[in-house]
């Protein structure tokens, strides 16, 4: 390619390397409110005659439109600055050519009947639950530098440290230890570590657990009780582990590898896969599992609680 060889299209991972820079500038809001966007781009010609300044030799000045809930395009529109510094970073200018010139936003409030096929529910699920796991995620990393959460903190404790924080963020509701489902033993109902609903539906369920080693029959307790115990409507689930060891790294290795090859007791409809690491003391994975049919998503996160 060229000097000035440009191909006047957006980077393939556009999506992907805007929501990394705004984490990367801790602007964890912002990333959420543009994953709940959608957004569409209008290319008005050279940059020169559109009015742009600077190093602007053949390329193209775009006006990008978002669309969509009234909170997010609000938390968009009032740190557009933040948000055009990020896509200025990922659109990638000199290969594509492309300068922002206007970001224009729109509230697009539409109350929707049922998705039209069950793709179509899952991944809007989905996409609910990216949110709660970008949340978690910058939750867990305020947890790993905090000193009072350590070795000794109980399971419990560090469970209400993330209640409390999932509160903060504005989820509607937040219930520790609700009953919910059905108790290991069937006798009795289910106490759900945290349970997430959002008008009225329910949009995630947490369960924590404190792991210093690989201890095969206690992860497998909280995976089963996450995902079949408290898991009738089959919501998206987290699993997310504290961890005290000296090798972080090696333990990820000896977890992924026993969740990767662990035998569910349903139907896997999506492989185990490894996520990027979001910083040095995170992990995650996903997986797709069904119910009855019913398709739903499952992360497993790791915190290295010190």
């Amino acid at each position: 390619m060229g000097n000035f060889d440009f191909n006047y299209e957006l980077p393939i991972n556009f999506d992907k390397r805007t929501q990394q820079y705004l984490q990367q500038m801790n602007a964890f809001d912002v990333a959420n409110a543009f994953i709940n966007c959608k957004y569409e781009y209008d290319d008005v010609g050279l940059a020169y005659y559109a009015g742009l300044k600077g190093d602007n030799w053949n390329k193209h000045a775009i006006d990008i439109t978002f669309e969509g809930p009234s909170k997010s395009i609000n938390c968009l529109s009032e740190k557009k600055l933040v948000l055009s510094s990020a896509i200025d970073r990922a659109i990638k200018s000199s290969e594509s050519g492309l300068l922002i010139r206007n970001i224009y936003f729109f509230e697009d409030d539409v109350v929707v009947g049922l998705p039209e096929t069950n793709q179509d529910r899952l991944n809007a699920d989905i996409e609910t639950a990216q949110v709660v796991l970008n949340d978690l995620i910058q939750i867990g990393e305020r947890a790993c530098l905090n000193y009072s959460l350590n070795k000794d903190s109980t399971e419990n404790s560090i469970n209400d440290y993330f209640r409390d924080m999932l509160f903060a963020k504005d989820y509607n509701e937040v219930k520790d230890q609700t009953r919910h489902g059905i108790s290991v033993s069937g006798k009795d109902a289910a106490e759900v570590d945290i349970l997430l609903t959002k008008k009225g539906k329910e949009i995630a369920i947490f369960e924590g657990l404190k792991l210093d080693s690989i201890n095969k029959s206690y992860i497998a307790t909280h995976i089963d009780k996450a995902i079949i115990n408290y898991n009738a409507l089959g919501t998206a689930t987290f699993v997310v582990s504290y961890v005290n060891v000296e090798d972080y790294e090696a333990f990820w290795e000896k977890f992924s590898s026993y969740i990767e090859n662990y035998n569910f007791p349903l139907e896997v409809k999506r492989a185990y896969e490894e996520k990027s690491y979001p910083n040095a003391s995170t992990r995650v994975a996903d997986i797709i599992l069904s119910r009855d049919g019913y398709d739903f998503p499952v992360y497993f996160m790791t915190f290295k609680i010190s």
